[in-house]
């Protein structure tokens, strides 16, 4: 699923063009869930959850609101270009 165009059951600011969401459930009974993973020009980037939701488009319209707003704050940050974990400073 593109977060991109604008859909109007779904809120939040509107994601780029290679933005994409593939939403899946894991579990079974009280304990499943549904995960969105988020990707950029086909790389992962995030995943998201959501739990306590009574069908997959509930799901899927949760989760894309979650992932715009995500996607939003994720770009209005500075980013290095690295994606190593480099110690902490103390």
């Amino acid at each position: 699923m593109n977060l991109y165009p604008p859909d109007e059951t779904v809120s939040g600011p509107l994601a780029p063009a290679d933005w994409t969401m593939a939403v899946g459930l894991e579990g079974q009974g009280d304990g499943a869930f549904y995960f969105a993973d988020i990707q950029r020009a086909r790389k992962n980037v995030c995943r998201l959850v959501v739990a306590g939701v009574k069908s997959e488009d509930e799901a899927r319209r949760l989760l894309a609101v979650k992932a715009r707003h995500w996607i939003d704050d994720y770009l209005s940050r500075p980013h290095s270009g690295t994606t190593a974990f480099d110690p902490l400073d103390r």
